[in-house]
């Protein structure tokens, strides 16, 4: 069984400007062989996985993860001026595939990203 696991760097996204998180995704291989994954990745309305155009849903190609190994990617996910302070919930769904090229597995996880207004400099 593949394990997935998601963060975000760094910690807090900044609302009403043009800013990015980096949601990471660690894909572990604990099985004998080698597996290819790849991930779906939906982000909510005001934010975007692009910076300048709306894009609420993409795939990232993880990559061929050998056995007993991990591999971790990274998609950024961006504000704008739209962006209010909030939580926000992504969700990430993970494809397993053979090697006939078939899913063999399918796993789904949701990483919150904290957005907060930016604090004014104090002397």
């Amino acid at each position: 069984m593949v394990n997935l696991s998601i963060r975000n760097h760094p910690d807090v996204l900044f609302a009403y400007s043009n800013n990015y998180v980096e949601v990471i995704l660690r894909v572990e291989n604990p099985a004998p062989h080698p597996i290819w994954a790849e991930a779906d990745l939906s982000v909510p309305e005001n934010l975007s996985l692009s910076p300048n155009t709306a894009l609420k849903k993409g795939r990232v190609r993880v990559g061929i993860v050998a056995r007993n190994e991990f591999l971790e990617k990274a998609v950024r996910v961006y504000s704008g001026a739209y962006t209010s302070p909030q939580m926000y919930r992504c969700n990430a769904t993970l494809y397993v595939f053979n090697h006939d090229g078939v899913i063999d597995q399918r796993m789904e996880k949701a990483v919150d990203i904290r957005c907060e207004a930016k604090k004014e400099a104090s002397l």
